[in-house]
Formats: structure tokens, sequence, C-alpha cells
């Protein structure tokens, strides 16, 4: 296998970690999206969007984090990171698009300003941390009495990983502090051998 991928983007991070998790090695390649290297023809017949990350396991290949967990999970079950029960796995199904569809989105008002090339207002900032704090609402909901998001440890909790780790050191540490079952799940997750591997560059 062979990953496709570039530290800037936090997508892959969540990757890499899943990958650990099962005990599986894979090669890399670092795609140069700031230089342009995203948008070559070779990268773009992997994925016409010019994204990472991308895997690519034979004559298969697969772009979008989540879908590359859940193509491991299949493939590799054991240890298995998606709950059994269907009700269950609709629901971490659920929390993985939201971490897909909307943080992303929160995130990038948020840290516009302390962004190159990303437009910013103060507004646009504080509207991003306001959207990132009820974010964070729900997750501590979630995690009340709970080590993690759905029953046992899953892709759900590797989706936030590196969402939420890099949050607590980007600003918003005080927010999670402020909320102890979100707290305590971040500590978990950082202390998870797997998520020091995947996400070593950014933890050293």
């Amino acid at each position: 296998m062979k990953l496709y991928w570039h530290p800037v983007s936090l997508m892959p991070w969540r990757v890499r970690i899943a990958l650990a998790e099962k005990g599986l090695t894979c090669d890399e390649e670092i795609i140069d999206l700031p230089g342009g290297a995203g948008r070559q023809p070779a990268f773009l017949a992997l994925n016409p969007f010019g994204q990472v990350p991308v895997l690519e396991d034979g004559g298969t290949v697969i772009a979008e984090s989540t879908a590359i967990m859940e193509y491991l999970e299949d493939l590799h079950p054991d240890p298995p990171l998606m709950p059994a029960a269907p009700a269950a796995r609709a629901v971490a199904r659920q929390l993985m698009g939201w971490s897909n569809d909307l943080w992303p989105f929160s995130w990038k008002r948020w840290i516009a300003p302390h962004s190159i090339g990303i437009p910013a207002s103060p507004e646009v900032a504080a509207q991003g941390r306001a959207e990132l704090t009820t974010h964070l609402d729900v997750l501590d909901h979630r995690l009340a009495g709970a080590d993690w998001l759905v029953g046992d440890y899953s892709l759900a909790d590797i989706c936030y990983a590196p969402l939420v780790v890099v949050a607590a050191r980007a600003g918003l540490d005080t927010e999670i502090a402020a909320r102890p079952a979100v707290a305590a799940w971040v500590e978990r997750l950082g202390a998870r051998p797997a998520v020091q591997t995947g996400m070593g560059m950014l933890l050293g």
C-alpha cells in the first residue's frame, strides 16, 4: 500500500493513525500541495480533485480519509474499529460525517488569521471559534460518563483525534479544558501508541 499525503492537511493524520492501530505498514509519498504537485496529471489520475489523502493498494485507489479508513476496516477487521451493532455503526458514521462536514469549515474560519493566504477578519474568526465551541459541547455531551464516542474506541474517535489534539495546541485549550469529558478524552487519545505513531510529526 502507498499513502499520498501532506502534513499541512489534518485529514491524512487520521489514516496514519488507523494504519498504526491495525499494525499495517504503508509506503508514503508527500504531495507538495503548496507547490502545486497536487494539480499535476499523475496525481489527478488518482484523485481528480487533487486532494489528500489518497491510498493506493495494488489496483485499488481510494480518496477521502473516511472511505480509506472504512476500506482498511473491511480488509483488516482485527482489531475492530467499528461497532458491531448496526445502530452503533450508524452513530459512528454520523460522528465521522460531522468531523468531515462541520469541523473543517469552522476550523478554517477560526485559523484564518493565523494562516498565510486565507482572507480573514476578526468577525469571521470569532464565528469559527463559536462554532467550534458548540461542536465541543456536542462531543462533551456524548462523552459524559464514557471513555469513547460510541462504546469502545472506534473510527469515530480516530476521525476527531487530529482535529482536537491540534485544537488543544492551537488556541482552543481553554475551551477544551472547560469541558472535562472532552479534556479527558483528548488526553486518552494523545496517550494511545497509534496516535503517537501516526501523529508523531505533530506531537513532537
